[in-house]
C-alpha cells in the first residue's frame, strides 16, 4: 500500500498572526486510499429474532438465529463514479462461517446435515466478490454480491440471504468523517448510518427508522482514536426495536484512514411489541487492516451451540471481543 503525503493548508484568521494562532488543516490527497489494493480481516457475529434458512443448492437446509462470519477481504478500486464516489471490488480471499441450529432435539444426523450446508456455503463464498459503492467522506452507500449462482428460485433466495449476511460484514467500514476526513480533535454527528441498522428477513420490504451517531476524535500516544456512540429505532415486521451502538476506531495519522474498528449493536423490542418478538437483536464486529503477507487462521466452518444452547454434539459459542 502506497504511503500518502498529506497536503497542509494554513488558514489565518482576519486579525494579525501575532494575535491569533494559525490553524493547520490536513487535506489528504486521496480520500479513497483505504481501497487501494488493501487486505482486511473482518470478524462479525449476528443474532436475529427470526429464523434464517441456510440451504444447499439441492435438498438440504437448516434454520439458524445466531451466526459468525470471519473473512479476509482483498479490495481495490474498480470504477470511478464521479468526483465523490467509487465502485470498489472486494474478493473474499478466505471465509469461515459458524452457525447455531435453531431446531429442537438436535441429533448427530442434524449436525452432519448442517455441516454439509455450511461446507457448500464456504465453497460458494470463497473467491466470490462484493461490489461496494463508497463515498469520499467514509460512507459505504451500497453493496452487492457477485459470483454466487442464482439460476433458480432456491439459489436466488440463498444468494439474497448471503447478501444480507455479508451486509453485516462490510457495514463496519461505514463511518462518516469530518470534512476532508480531517483528523482534528472534537466531535461530530452522523445521521441515519447503515452501521446502526438491522438486516431484513428475506422478502420483507425495507425497514422504517432513524438513528444518530456521535463521534469523538482524540489523540493518545501517537494514535488517532474515534469513539462512537449512537441510538436509533427501526420497525421490522411491525415490531419496533430500539438500537444502541458503541464503537472504537483507530486511524492512521499518516494515511488518513481507519485501520481498525470494533463495534457492538444491541436491539431491544419496545414494550408494546414484546408479544410479537421472541428475542432481541445483536451485532458485533471487528475490522483490522492486514499486511500483504498476513494470513490469519479463520478456523473451520461448522455448527456451534447458540449462546443459550448446551448440546454436547457441538462446540460452545465463542463471542467476538466487544468494545
Amino acid at each position: 500500500m502506497s504511503s500518502l503525503i498529506p497536503l497542509l493548508w494554513s488558514v489565518a484568521t482576519p486579525v494579525s498572526a501575532q494575535d491569533q494562532p494559525v490553524e493547520e488543516i490536513v487535506v489528504w490527497g486521496d480520500l479513497f486510499a483505504r481501497w487501494d489494493n488493501t487486505r482486511w480481516l473482518i470478524e462479525t457475529e449476528v443474532g436475529v429474532p427470526w429464523k434464517v434458512e441456510f440451504t444447499k443448492d439441492e435438498n438440504l437446509s437448516f434454520f439458524t438465529q445466531e451466526y459468525q462470519l470471519r473473512t479476509v477481504l482483498v479490495c481495490d478500486k474498480d470504477w470511478k463514479l464521479g468526483n465523490h464516489k467509487y465502485e470498489i471490488d472486494c474478493m473474499l480471499e478466505d471465509v469461515a462461517l459458524v452457525a447455531s441450529i435453531a431446531e429442537p432435539n438436535i441429533s448427530d444426523k442434524d449436525v452432519f446435515r448442517v455441516q454439509s450446508v455450511l461446507d457448500e456455503i464456504d465453497a460458494k463464498l470463497t473467491n466470490a466478490h462484493i461490489q461496494l459503492q463508497v463515498a469520499d467522506d467514509g460512507r459505504v452507500t451500497n453493496m452487492d454480491l457477485e459470483g454466487v449462482s442464482n439460476d433458480n428460485r432456491r439459489q436466488s433466495d440463498m444468494a439474497e440471504t448471503l447478501r444480507q449476511v455479508l451486509s453485516r460484514v462490510v457495514v463496519g467500514f461505514n463511518l462518516k468523517m469530518q470534512k476532508f476526513n480531517q483528523l482534528h480533535e472534537g466531535k461530530w454527528q452522523e445521521f441515519n448510518s447503515s452501521v446502526l441498522t438491522m438486516p431484513l428477513p428475506r422478502d420483507v420490504p425495507g425497514a422504517i427508522g432513524s438513528n444518530l451517531l456521535v463521534h469523538y476524535l482524540n489523540r493518545f500516544k501517537g494514535h488517532v482514536i474515534v469513539q462512537s456512540i449512537g441510538r436509533g429505532s427501526t420497525n421490522v415486521q411491525d415490531t419496533m426495536y430500539m438500537l444502541d451502538f458503541t464503537g472504537v476506531s483507530v486511524f492512521d495519522p499518516n494515511d488518513g484512514f481507519m485501520t481498525d474498528r470494533v463495534w457492538a449493536l444491541e436491539g431491544e423490542p419496545t414494550a408494546s411489541a414484546l408479544f410479537q418478538a421472541s428475542a432481541h437483536y445483536f451485532h458485533a464486529g471487528k475490522i483490522r487492516l492486514l499486511g500483504s503477507e498476513d494470513h490469519p487462521d479463520l478456523g473451520p466452518s461448522r455448527p456451534v451451540n447458540g449462546r443459550q444452547q448446551e448440546s454436547l454434539l457441538m462446540p460452545a459459542w465463542t463471542p467476538i471481543e466487544r468494545p
